[in-house]
């Protein structure tokens, strides 16, 4: 097989040349792999990873320099759509993703698996996080119909995927969305293999609170319009709850009992005020979406890239 290996890195300068050596060690041992290339995609980092990639002078090797800061998603897509292998590894720059299993991935792959998911077997990281991750897989595995259970969305980390996969996914123009996602909706014969997550090599994780909360939401709206249900469905709600109180102080002054005055005006009004304030949040996620896709702008540009000299 001819491999692809996409590596989105983003400040990697002190981790990539020791990751680049290490995977291909491990794929130098394989011997289903005839032909390697490796793409580093730089996340427009204010490092020296595009210039370390370069010094390296490998014609194995070559670095992809976007214009601006993109996302590692958006990173990957970008390494999909330069990969010429049969079969695409994607892979971080930090070293905290074991390439030992690759080999096992690999014999999926030739088995007939389109796409072997590489998951970690427990998330080290606090009890904040966790519980976060697991309220996001609940929704995102209620919105999203797919073989792949919660526990494997949860803890994965890189993937390798077919030539038919990539072929599917660069077919897709959208800006807003999840590359997981898009791999999961897909479908295609879908497995993983469990590894043992390594710590960082230097450095800490690029990977924030805020990158997690917004990759959540692209998933979710991206793939399911039941958000938009709900708002329905709380507006009911609230209605109901709404003519209930409403009977409720109706039977409490019909028994000689005072209604009390300005508390109830201003539960109502905060509490109303706030399905509403939730209400136009969510519509106007959506049309902000739809309107940053019928921009049409392009997914990234190329700033600079190895080779080109």
């Amino acid at each position: 097989m001819r491999l692809s290996v996409v590596i989105p890195a983003y400040n990697e300068a002190g981790n990539i040349v020791a990751t680049l050596a290490e995977l291909k060690q491990n794929i130098a041992q394989c011997k289903l792999v005839k032909d390697l290339e490796i793409i580093v995609i730089d996340d427009h980092s204010s490092d020296s990873t595009f210039d370390t990639v370069r010094s390296l002078k490998d014609k194995k090797t070559k670095c992809i320099r976007l214009s601006r800061r993109s996302g590692s998603h958006t990173a990957l897509r970008a390494g999909l759509l330069h990969a010429a292998g049969d079969v695409v590894l994607a892979i971080s720059a930090d070293g905290q993703e074991n390439p030992d299993v690759f080999n096992s991935m690999l014999l999926k792959i030739k088995e007939g698996k389109h796409v072997v998911w590489g998951v970690r077997r427990k998330r080290e990281e606090n009890v904040f996080s966790k519980f976060f991750a697991f309220i996001a897989y609940q929704l995102i595995t209620m919105f999203i119909e797919s073989d792949v259970s919660r526990e494997v969305l949860s803890n994965t980390d890189f993937f390798l995927i077919s030539r038919k996969v990539v072929d599917a996914v660069n077919q897709f123009k959208e800006r807003n969305t999840s590359l997981f996602g898009l791999i999961i909706w897909l479908g295609f014969k879908q497995d993983f293999v469990v590894y043992d997550r390594r710590i960082r090599r230097n450095e800490e994780s690029k990977w924030s609170f805020r990158s997690k909360v917004r990759a959540a939401v692209s998933w979710i709206v991206a793939f399911s319009g039941i958000p938009l249900k709900l708002i329905s469905l709380l507006g009911i709600m609230t209605a109901l709850l709404g003519f209930a109180y409403a009977l409720f102080i109706i039977i409490y002054a019909s028994l000689g009992y005072t209604p009390p005055g300005w508390a109830e005006p201003v539960i109502l009004i905060l509490v109303l005020g706030g399905v509403q304030m939730v209400m136009l949040g969510l519509m106007g996620e959506y049309l902000w979406r739809n309107l940053d896709e019928t921009r049409n702008r392009p997914l990234y540009f190329v700033e600079d890239m190895t080779g080109e000299e």
